[in-house]
């Protein structure tokens, strides 16, 4: 029973002290310039702030963090999308020949002039109220890119000739919204937001905002 609880007790220990190895603050800011920095507290929240200019100002978002490996963490702020995932309708319409109509919106708008690939190889943009038509008899997946944001959709029926495209909640500004399951990766004392872009830990008392 002692063996046991020791166990428990180092496995406990050696997480907490891994945790707190990436606690802190990431990213540096100079008074009035732009920058992002993320804080990692204790109790797993975390604020992630980006700061623009002193006219358009900044966001700050917040939630929890995770450790999911050695080396990586996972962030999902406290806000989620409506509308997590991108879902179709499709519909066979009997006036159509040889066609297949493609329309691809958010929640609120069409997704205006989006680059769309059907079959892997038939490239068409949506036009401004983001319908597309490709000549063709049968459809198997739909590719389209839009913005920062591309992915694909594989039609359970290929006979479908009208579908309609609504694609999960956006977040492609400067300044983002939410976090949904945003994976970080930490390579020395820097935790990277992609391969190009890395926080470098700094002191608390750089925080640019309280």
């Amino acid at each position: 029973m002692k063996y046991i609880k020791l166990i428990f007790l180092s496995v406990f220990f050696v997480s907490c002290s891994t945790n707190k190895s990436i606690i802190g603050l990431y990213g540096k800011c100079k008074k009035n310039e732009q920058c992002t920095q993320l804080h990692l507290k204790e109790d797993n929240t975390f604020e992630y702030q980006v700061f623009l200019n002193l006219k358009s100002g900044g966001t700050i978002v917040k939630g929890n963090w995770k450790k999911i490996s050695k080396d990586s963490i996972i962030l999902n702020t406290f806000i989620q999308p409506e509308k997590p995932t991108t879902s179709y309708i499709g519909h066979i319409n009997p006036n159509l020949s040889g066609l297949v109509n493609i329309k691809i919106s958010d929640s609120y708008f069409p997704l205006s002039y989006t680059k769309l690939i059907v079959n892997e190889n038939i490239v068409n943009a949506a036009d401004i109220d983001g319908i597309a038509e490709f000549s063709i008899e049968k459809i198997y997946s739909i590719y389209f890119q839009y913005l920062g944001k591309e992915e694909t959709i594989i039609i359970d029926n290929p006979n479908y000739n009208e579908i309609e495209i609504t694609v999960n909640d956006l977040d492609v500004t400067a300044m983002p919204r939410f976090f949904s399951d945003k994976v970080m990766y930490i390579k020395n004392n820097k935790l990277f937001y992609n391969e190009w872009f890395g926080l470098k830990r700094t002191r608390l008392k750089n925080k640019s905002w309280r």
